[in-house]
């Protein structure tokens, strides 16, 4: 079987490598010719680095972290340390590694721009932006959160169905600035979403995201800088000065964030055994929608997909659904509850980080939130459990 794979991130390159290692004719395709610094906060949890060897042991630099700082709207905050360090990866670097391990396993890496997609005679032709033509068996889209493939198979997000986030990449000369085994997650007031500052292995990752059009970029900008000017005013105020949106030391990002809908899930399907065609990662809507995770989910579902297509392609569907998809429709049922609720009396978040302070339970319950060992289906009950002891 030949497979094009269009997008060489980690969905993309991750199932290319595995098909390559199983005899398949893969050819992976992506726009650019070196992986870049993707709009990310490039957080690898722990269920990740349990569940794929290679993201523990590979060569690419990452920053290991043991602490996390979650602080509430109103500044309480609790630090809690996950059971195992998880990592900050550099995306350029997680993609240089994974689209390296599919080059050497086989794949051929086609550096083009799909321009025009067609179903002939059993098989996909592709033709790139330059001209050249490529024909095969099978068709998978993993070119991300704003696929271009995606409406042309067919699948339509709406913009429910996104948070947008952005954020600067900041490069600090003086490593006082700041401790590079810890993470600040800060949830924001009457808003689905939070700001975030990664420490990776040459600079931090600050960001923030809300569900799309919740706010507007300037909203999102001013309260960003308000959190950085609290840690590094220096670069804050650098930002400010500046009359465009990257710096000296501060290169700027923004990006769509796939966060779907429980209507969406209901009716979501990325993938036509009959039509050889297949979604994966954020291509496919897979991303956390309260934490806004999606790493694991995009190489999770290209080994899903690796499967069935070693087997039975019609079982995507079902694999996936078994696998994840019951928990990410319970987040998406969740979340209103998550960021907008109250619980005795006060905003849930507030609670959280309140109870985390005086009771291991909740604090464990967190714990694995961050880990990406929660489900959200027992996340309720565990956390009355924990609550009604206190």
């Amino acid at each position: 079987m030949k497979v094009a794979i269009v997008g060489a991130g980690p969905a993309g390159a991750h199932l290319a490598a595995l098909l390559s290692q199983n005899g398949c004719e893969v050819l992976l395709f992506d726009a650019r010719e070196k992986p870049w610094e993707k709009p990310c906060g490039g957080g690898v949890t722990t269920k990740a680095l349990r569940e794929f060897e290679f993201l523990q042991n590979g060569d690419s630099e990452k920053q290991l972290v043991s602490t996390v700082r979650v602080i509430g709207a109103s500044g309480r905050e609790v630090s809690v340390q996950p059971k195992s360090d998880f990592a900050i990866y550099s995306r350029a670097e997680l993609d240089r590694l994974m689209r390296e391990r599919a080059v050497k396993a086989g794949a051929e890496f086609v550096c083009a721009r799909v321009a025009r997609i067609a179903r002939e005679a059993g098989k996909w032709e592709l033709r790139m932006q330059d001209g050249r033509e490529f024909v095969c068996d099978f068709l998978v889209g993993a070119d991300g959160a704003t696929s271009k493939l995606r409406p042309k198979l067919g699948i339509e997000f709406k913009p429910r169905d996104f948070i947008y986030g952005l954020g600067w990449h900041i490069k600090t000369e003086n490593p006082a600035d700041w401790d590079a085994s810890r993470v600040d997650i800060k949830y924001l007031t009457s808003s689905a979403g939070y700001i975030w500052a990664f420490p990776r292995a040459d600079h931090i990752s600050y960001g923030i995201a809300v569900k799309y059009q919740e706010r507007t970029p300037a909203q999102l900008k001013a309260e960003l800088l308000d959190f950085i000017e609290a840690q590094l005013p220096h670069i804050a105020r650098e930002i400010k000065a500046s009359t465009h949106h990257s710096t000296a030391h501060a290169t700027f990002y923004g990006a769509m964030i796939p966060s779907l809908v429980v209507e969406s899930w209901d009716v979501l399907k990325v993938s036509d055994a009959a039509q050889h065609w297949a979604l994966i990662g954020d291509a496919a809507g897979f991303v956390d929608p309260i934490t806004g995770e999606g790493i694991y989910y995009a190489i999770k579902s290209a080994e899903l997909l690796a499967q069935a297509i070693l087997t039975r392609t019609k079982d995507y569907e079902g694999l996936w659904r078994a696998e994840f998809g019951a928990d990410l429709r319970r987040a998406a049922e969740m979340l209103d509850r998550f960021y907008y609720g109250k619980f005795l009396g006060q905003p849930f978040t507030e609670r959280l980080i309140q109870f985390a302070r005086h009771h291991r339970g909740v604090r464990d319950t967190l714990n694995d939130l961050i880990a990406g060992d929660q489900d959200y289906l027992s996340l309720k009950r565990r956390l009355f459990r924990n609550a009604l002891k206190i």
